[in-house]
């Protein structure tokens, strides 16, 4: 499940997406932790939230599901061919 995030402390949540872009921030060398006031690091903490909040909400209101379910009917009986039945939907419906 996708989660932006919250402010825990003085770090931010475990598992989350601003927690992944503080992550690949600091890896990359964009981000130095150790350079900042507590005051500037709560800002920019913040500001990941606000960020990973924004991607997610835009996410779930445009993102299309296609499942396709493939299965086979056996209706005949032993020895027959069985047939092969095909759904495919999208946002909640199948045909």
């Amino acid at each position: 499940m996708l989660k932006p995030g919250s402010l825990q402390g003085d770090s931010l949540e475990a598992g989350s997406m601003a927690r992944a872009i503080e992550d690949a921030m600091v890896a990359q060398g964009v981000l130095k932790l150790d350079d900042e006031t507590a005051d500037a690091a709560e800002l920019r903490r913040k500001t990941f939230v606000a960020i990973a909040t924004g991607v997610i909400n835009h996410l779930k209101s445009n993102v299309e599901i296609h499942v396709e379910i493939h299965f086979a009917i056996d209706a005949l009986g032993p020895g027959i061919p069985a047939a092969a039945k095909t759904l495919q939907g999208s946002n909640g419906a199948l045909t």
